[in-house]
């Protein structure tokens, strides 16, 4: 079973792979030369699916790496507009944290709020609801409880290692 891959990972061809692409060698399914092909080392995975069946992509990806075809070299930091359906970890893990945090502040008016953020759909959306929903607790609850809900979102945002800005934060 193919491991999960996060749609933010940029890979690219390693020497191998582009030989294999060169002189193909006859090992590679259609679907796995079809994904090499695509593999640049810019885009991210989000962006590679195009004539792929929904679903094989993490397969694949997990395939070509395995057999010495593409290495990992970066992650983005947001992906591009337009690929809100690809599951992005970091939305999952906010909303998974905020869970129950605006019931604790607003009691059972805070379940509309929280609905909210649970609707989402990328985080650039999350972002600009957490802004409106922060001053709303902070209206209705004062500037502790907003804090409280704002350090959760936070320290979410920077739980990635380094909290680098860079567009691709590259592998170490």
């Amino acid at each position: 079973m193919a491991e999960s891959i996060d749609p933010r990972s940029v890979y690219a061809r390693t020497p191998a792979g582009a030989a294999e692409l060169g002189l193909p060698q006859g090992g590679l399914a259609p679907a796995a030369r079809r994904v090499l092909i695509l593999i640049d080392g810019r885009r991210p995975v989000a962006q590679l699916p195009g004539k792929i069946r929904p679903g094989e992509l993490p397969r694949l990806i997990t395939e070509l790496r395995d057999a010495g075809l593409i290495t990992l070299v970066g992650v983005v930091q947001e992906l591009p507009a337009g690929y809100s359906d690809v599951p992005d970890p970091r939305l999952a893990l906010l909303k998974s944290r905020l869970r129950g945090a605006f019931e604790r502040e607003l009691g059972a008016a805070g379940l509309v709020l929280e609905a909210r953020v649970q609707d989402c759909v990328n985080m650039l959306v999350m972002r600009s609801v957490l802004r409106e929903v922060i001053g709303m607790v902070e209206q209705r609850a004062g500037p502790v409880a907003a804090r409280r809900i704002s350090t959760i979102a936070q320290s979410t945002e920077s739980s990635e290692p380094g909290g680098a800005p860079a567009r691709i934060r590259q592998r170490t």
